[in-house]
């Protein structure tokens, strides 16, 4: 999901969403609850249906040697260097939040009010660290269904969703 197209006077960011074409950062899946990861759907085969939800994994920063997703931001021209030591430019929520400070929609105070809190997370705190979200698997263990010898495990993952009622805006 990248900006397509940027409009400064109206403030507004019209963002592609590729829906239809598989990529790295986007797909469609279909689950039967709501509390299952569900499975990736071939959008050139099966319509989108209530039970679909896009997964995104969105980009903070792109490496600037990459072209094609060079070509996908707005903001080419704003270099740094990354923790790896690479040449990155923003890209994607990086891009976004730098609009919405721009343009008044997000407060320097509020930026720095969300900056003093995550500095006061610890690791632990965080959703992606192993400890408190890590996934669990049994030892196999032999197992014979029908005159047919298995061996079975378990596999434990988490999902995580928001309770918006919790939220402190």
């Amino acid at each position: 999901m990248w900006i397509k197209e940027l409009d400064e006077q109206n403030k507004k960011i019209i963002v592609e969403i590729p829906l239809t074409k598989g990529t790295d950062k986007t797909r469609i899946k279909k689950r039967s609850c709501f509390n299952e990861y569900g499975i990736p759907v071939s959008t050139k085969s099966e319509s989108f249906s209530q039970a679909c939800y896009v997964e995104w994994q969105i980009g903070y920063d792109v490496v600037t040697s990459d072209k094609e997703k060079l070509e996908r931001t707005t903001m080419k021209d704003f270099v740094f260097n990354g923790a790896n030591g690479k040449e990155k430019t923003i890209y994607e929520l990086s891009e976004y939040i730098f609009y919405f400070y721009k343009w008044n929609v997000i407060s320097k105070n509020k930026l720095l009010e969300i900056k003093s809190f995550l500095e006061a997370c610890s690791e632990n705190d965080f959703v992606d660290n192993p400890r408190n979200f890590a996934i669990e698997r049994s030892h196999p263990v032999k197992k014979q269904v029908l005159g047919i010898n298995f061996f079975y495990t378990q596999v434990k993952t988490q999902c995580l969703f928001i309770d918006s009622s919790s939220m402190k805006f």
